[in-house]
């Protein structure tokens, strides 16, 4: 009887430190959690927090209507902010952004391009804007993201919601961009 005993306590034992394998990483996520801690990211941008949905932000495209930041398909936004002067290095970074988006191969039509500010004069820029849809807006909410310096390009990167992902200073590479993109798009 005492054996009995003895071997039943053994298997509650047992049975009560499987459930404790199983249970304490959720018990150790639940923890985390309710702390706040945020694994650290691998992004080249700048998280934007607290996180910004512009799906009701009214961006005028050309032809007169807006910008649908909600899609029909799930498609992200890339979104160029151009300073006040968009010329020679303010084109030349749009135009790697594009090929960029181009380098993506089947998952390029999953990344749209949108670019706010004033449109650069010349026919190299006519050449460079061809792939990208020129909006306007006078929304502060998005224009604080903007290079206050003239001839620069800022980025941010909008989800397939309208919520804004991560922003990318002028002085972020596009060959950066370019490596956070293909990790979203793997």
């Amino acid at each position: 009887m005492t054996e009995n005993i003895v071997d039943a306590r053994r298997g509650r034992r047992q049975l009560l430190l499987i459930v404790a394998v199983f249970l304490t990483p959720f018990a150790l996520a639940a923890l985390l959690a309710v702390s706040g801690w945020v694994p650290k990211a691998r992004s080249h941008g700048e998280p934007i927090v607290p996180q910004q949905n512009f799906g009701q932000l009214l961006v005028r495209i050309a032809g007169g209507g807006a910008w649908p930041w909600r899609a029909s398909t799930p498609k992200f936004t890339l979104v160029a902010l151009a300073g006040p002067d968009c010329s020679v290095s303010c084109l030349g970074k749009l135009d790697l952004l594009h090929r960029a988006q181009i380098g993506l191969t089947q998952s390029s039509d999953k990344l749209r391009l949108l670019y706010i500010g004033n449109v650069p004069g010349g026919s190299a820029a006519a050449a460079v804007m061809t792939a990208w849809t020129v909006g306007h807006t006078r929304a502060p909410r998005l224009l604080h993201y903007a290079p206050q310096k003239s001839d620069r390009v800022a980025v941010l990167l909008v989800a397939a919601d309208g919520t804004a992902i991560v922003h990318y200073p002028s002085s972020v590479s596009v060959a950066d961009i370019n490596k956070d993109l293909r990790r979203l798009f793997r």
